[in-house]
């Protein structure tokens, strides 16, 4: 199959390429920056440097033809901001039987807010909900430490631990931030993949023991939790996830409280895979009504990223 992948200078980048070599598929990578600037440009049959996605019309117009140009029959975008733009651009690429390996509208609609995200789940018994509001509408006094972060953000950008009501008032555009209460606590993640077709769904949790400021885990723990696998499935359930996403929760006072869910490939997606299950595979089975394996033994423990320096 002919494969586009965006973005593939990011953190999920190399995983996601080399699971797609192995199969065997044919891979045209994009990315903003010069081949030369991107080892995972050695991964790719084809690459091209890409304008930035906030520039929608460029964007969307060289995605267009780079598809055509290749003969691409799926796209799998790696970052939220590219999942945007084509998000609300999907029927150019429809109209020319091009699939999009990404969460459906309706599911977008929801994840992609966390005013919305927090609205879904507020009366769900098995997930426990933090105290949110929209700063803009805010008229309840909460207790500080408090979060503000953007409604639509990515990558904990825009997020302030806000002290005192005098922090808040300094804040440009409160319309688009949410303030929710503060809990200390670990931060776990899930990867997890659902057929929307079978209802079958894996999730592999994992405990963030070091992370970078924008939340990309670089020591982390595999644990088996049955607690939290229940949770993600139910999560992905009421959805009716189509692929794979991440879940963000922190655990506080033996409660997991869903902080937020990224609807593409974690930063961290090796973990999963160096733990025994194939997100890459499984997510693309979504889309090409082919069922997702079954959860094996999964390897337990520590992983740590590692930086290795190459020439190409």
């Amino acid at each position: 199959m002919n494969i586009l992948v965006t973005a593939i200078g990011s953190m999920s980048a190399e995983c996601v390429l080399s699971k797609l070599k192995e199969m065997q598929h044919f891979v045209v990578g994009i990315d903003i920056y010069p081949k030369k600037w991107h080892y995972e440009t050695s991964i790719c049959d084809i690459f091209s440097q890409a304008p930035f996605a906030k520039n929608e019309k460029d964007y969307i117009s060289f995605l267009l033809k780079t598809c055509l140009k290749y003969n691409i029959e799926y796209i799998i975008p790696l970052t939220d901001l590219e999942i945007d733009i084509i998000n609300k651009n999907r029927t150019i690429f429809e109209e020319k039987r091009i699939i999009l390996c990404m969460q459906r509208p309706e599911v977008l609609n929801i994840v992609r807010n966390k005013f919305r995200l927090h609205s879904f789940f507020l009366n769900d018994p098995l997930i426990p909900s933090l105290k949110t509001h929209l700063l803009s509408e805010n008229d309840t006094q909460f207790t500080f430490p408090a979060i503000v972060k953007p409604y639509n953000g990515r990558s904990s950008e825009g997020l302030m631990l806000i002290k005192n009501e005098l922090q808040i008032s300094s804040i440009e555009h409160p319309e688009n931030y949410i303030i929710q209460e503060y809990k200390d606590g670990y931060i776990y993640t899930v990867d997890y993949c659902r057929s929307s077709i079978s209802q079958k769904d894996v999730a592999i949790p994992r405990r963030e023991l070091l992370r970078t400021k924008n939340g990309a885990g670089l020591t982390i723990e595999i644990v088996s939790d049955k607690k939290l696998e229940q949770i993600a499935s139910r999560i992905g359930n009421e959805l009716n996830i189509n692929g794979c996403v991440n879940m963000e929760f922190i655990y506080n006072n033996k409660k997991y409280y869903l902080i937020d869910i990224n609807p593409r490939f974690s930063a961290g997606i090796a973990f999963s895979v160096i733990s025994g299950y194939d997100m890459i595979k499984n997510h693309l089975n979504c889309f090409i009504d082919k069922d997702i394996d079954s959860k094996p033994q999964i390897k337990k423990g520590i992983i740590i990223k590692k930086y290795t320096e190459v020439t190409i």
